[in-house]
This record gives C-alpha cells, structure tokens and sequence, in this order.
C-alpha cells in the first residue's frame, strides 16, 4: 500500500474517532451537532498535530490468544513474587531502571508493550524514547545484573509475543524473523 495512502487512511480513522467522541459528549446525532463536529475536528487538525491511528494489516489470533495467555501467567507470577517480597522483608525490595532497546518501530505494538508491562505488578514503563525505541522500566526485585537481565528479557519476551499476533506494517518485515 501507498505510504501516502497509508496515512490518510490513518488521519481519516483519527478524524472519525475524534467526531465520535463529539458525538458522544453530546448525546444526540443531528445535522447541527454532526457540523459541529466535523468543523471541531478540521480545527484540531489545523491548529495541532494529532496522531494517527496505528494501522493493523493482520491479527493473527493464535499468537494473540498466546499472548493473552503467558499475559497472565506473568500476572500471576509478577503477583506471587511481589507479595512475597512484600510479606518477607519489604524494606529490603531493590528496584532498578532497566533499559530495553525495543525491537518495533510501530506505535500500537509498544503501546501494547508498555501497557503490558505497567499492569504487571513489579514493573513500570518510566520513560519512553519512541525515536529510538528504548524504554526504560522500573523493575522489582532487581538486586543484581542478572535480574535486571531478566527483566529485559521478559519484556523483550511480550514484544516478541506480540509483534508476533499484531502486524502492522512498520514492523512486517521485522516479524518474518522473530
């Protein structure tokens, strides 16, 4: 597909977003409040740079029930090693900054990513260079170089997953080797 193309359909899929939340904070759909809103939204875009909506060519929903799955299985496992720390000896819990070079370069992909990780007890997205791909996450318990490796590595781990259940098109070349 055309990159042109690409981004229109994107900033198209933007523009019917924000005209719905119009919609919604109205609570009524009529030719004025539908004027309304798309002027509303011709403004915002001339006076802002909006996002674009991420675009998906295949959800593969194997991987993704994949995904959803070991998901929770590090739920679980996050929440047993936390709560274990914490009943044990919680003023002597080491935390560290890890940082991980992600892998995708698509905006859904490590928003999924980073989601994930700041849901799991003992992790935390602190900050985000999107430009590089590197994130930087507060990990718990890490008192050691090799725990810090692990927690890369798991969240290395949920990229793979999944890069592997959504392709988009920024990373479809990337997920051919994975």
């Amino acid at each position: 597909m055309n990159e042109g193309l690409r981004r229109a359909g994107a900033r198209l899929g933007m523009a019917v977003w924000l005209l719905g939340v119009w919609l919604l904070l109205w609570g009524r759909v009529d030719a004025l409040t539908l004027t309304g809103g798309v002027v509303a939204v011709l403004v915002a875009y001339a006076v802002s740079r909006l996002p674009t909506v991420p675009m998906v060519t295949r959800v593969r929903p194997l991987p993704l029930a994949v995904a959803a799955a070991e998901f929770a299985w590090d739920l679980l496992v996050s929440s047993v090693v936390i709560g274990w720390h914490a009943l044990r000896a919680p003023g002597r819990v080491r935390g560290a900054i890890v940082e991980v070079e992600a892998r995708s370069r698509s905006e859904l992909v490590l928003l999924a990513v980073t989601t994930s990780v700041s849901l799991r007890p003992g992790t935390l997205l602190v900050d985000l260079d999107r430009d590089r791909s590197l994130l930087r996450i507060h990990g718990m318990p890490v008192r050691d170089p090799d725990e810090a490796d692990s927690t890369r590595e798991g969240v290395l781990r949920t990229e793979r997953r999944l890069m592997r259940a959504l392709v988009t098109p920024d990373d479809a070349r990337r997920t051919e080797d994975i």
